[in-house]
């Protein structure tokens, strides 16, 4: 149904798609199209998966299939409604058994923007993603609040720095932010589910918000990280008050079920210096400090200025396991061009799995990023995927499956088994850090 068509000039990273399609060779199709087009694109090839994908990743459109094995597209859709309004995601569905009227109806009367039954040609479809998602970014652009938690966004954020920027160049005065990101939230969405999750969100910002004084100001950056903007402010008193404002967070009981839980959260503090030359800057320092503060396993408040020089950044481990030596080596190259100065990244690549897995590579603090060939001897990719999902959690971990095959049920197995995502050989490796760098942009604020 979805044919391949001739590779356009690409443009980068113009919005983020999540199809959820059972039938792997329409969605590789439709997947590789897109990407030529300059788009990001994951497949789920379940509902239940879709949902996930959608949660821990900053979608900006979704589209479904009406051929979903584990729900109907309707039950996918009535779960996904409220989620997809919040986050002002559209949501499109893939009409591929051409419903009648009345069904297509219910699809829109259950949150679906628009439907389309695809053609041999992805001409329409891709007109219709592009269009959704301009749309998106300047709606989202005109927003001064978060849809979900009702606090003020990022755009909000970054006008009012700009406003204490002038007033810092005119008198002086003073200000810091606090970057705040909830612990072990991916496990909680996990657990609990998303709808849970934002209800917790809301409840989270209306506590903050109830404890700052008139002089602050609070946002929500994205996912589980907030922002306090916090004026006539130096760094030392940011990091008291913060420290403050952490143990009364860790007082609020939640329930689900009626057990009760706690949350609490890692910040990183930073404060306005005059040789800055953007707030980008000072978001930066920040984002520093707060990777020294969750490196550990305990709620953390760490200054910008004060960090521990003996403390360790975060390690991303990146590894890589594929048996053809040549692929290895130039992704190993490509890999060391990534630099951050949030978190130190060390390669290390195996030629088979069974190698891999025998190997000491999993570090219980640390963040793997796995590049995992399928074809291999002694183990192949999908027996590593197994143990890797069956015996480690996945909060720290994101699979990339490489592959040649052009088998739609090693891909699907892979899908369904855990995996983040899937490249097929031949790549540029550039791409694929590119790539790897959009998924594991969930790790890290």
């Amino acid at each position: 149904m979805f044919t391949s068509k001739p590779i356009p000039q690409k443009r980068n990273n113009i919005g983020f798609v999540l199809l959820v399609l059972h039938n792997i060779s329409e969605a590789s199709i439709l997947k590789m199209d897109l990407e030529n087009q300059g788009y990001t694109v994951l497949i789920a090839p379940t509902g239940q998966i879709g949902i996930q994908q959608f949660q821990i990743n900053e979608i900006d459109l979704c589209c479904v299939s009406t051929e979903l094995t584990d729900m109907t597209t309707i039950e996918f859709l009535t779960l996904m409604k409220e989620q997809s309004r919040k986050r002002l995601v559209p949501m499109v569905v893939l009409d591929i058994e051409n419903k009648h009227a009345e069904e297509k109806a219910n699809y829109v009367r259950n949150g679906a923007f628009d439907l389309i039954f695809p053609t041999e040609e992805n001409d329409l479809l891709e007109a219709v993603i592009a269009n959704l998602i301009e749309v998106r970014i300047s709606i989202v652009s005109l927003q001064s609040s978060d849809p979900l938690t009702g606090t003020l966004n990022q755009l909000s954020f970054e006008k009012k720095a700009s406003t204490m920027i002038q007033d810092f160049d005119s008198s002086n005065q003073t200000f810091s932010i606090s970057l705040l990101d909830i612990q072990n939230f991916q496990k909680m969405n996990e657990s609990f589910g998303f709808t849970y999750t934002n209800e917790v969100l809301s409840q989270f910002s209306k506590f903050i918000q109830s404890q700052l004084s008139e002089e602050d100001f609070f946002f929500r950056l994205h996912g589980a990280t907030f922002i306090i903007l916090q004026n006539n402010t130096n760094e030392d008193k940011a990091l008291r008050k913060t420290n403050q404002l952490m143990q009364s967070s860790q007082s609020v009981i939640y329930k689900h079920d009626n057990l009760p839980f706690h949350l609490s959260f890692h910040a990183g503090i930073a404060e306005w210096v005059r040789s800055y030359h953007s707030i980008d800057q000072l978001v930066e320092n920040a984002k520093q400090a707060l990777s020294v503060a969750k490196h550990t396993n305990e709620a953390k408040c760490v200054s910008f200025n004060n960090m521990d020089t003996t403390s360790i950044l975060p390690t991303v481990r990146v590894i890589i396991v594929d048996d053809n030596r040549l692929s290895n080596k130039m992704l190993q190259k490509q890999f060391q061009s990534w630099k951050s100065p949030r978190f130190v990244i060390d390669i290390k690549s195996h030629e088979n799995g069974y190698e891999f897995i025998q190997s000491d590579w999993y570090h219980p603090s640390d963040y793997h990023i796995i590049l995992l060939d399928i074809v291999m001897p002694k183990m192949d990719g999908l027996e590593v995927l197994d143990q890797i999902r069956a015996n480690f959690p996945s909060d720290r971990i994101i699979i990339s499956m490489l592959t040649s095959r052009t088998n739609d049920q090693d891909i699907l197995h892979a899908l369904n088994k855990g995996a983040d995502d899937y490249m097929v050989k031949p790549f540029h490796p550039q791409e694929v850090l590119v790539r790897i760098q959009r998924l594991a942009s969930r790790l890290f604020t």
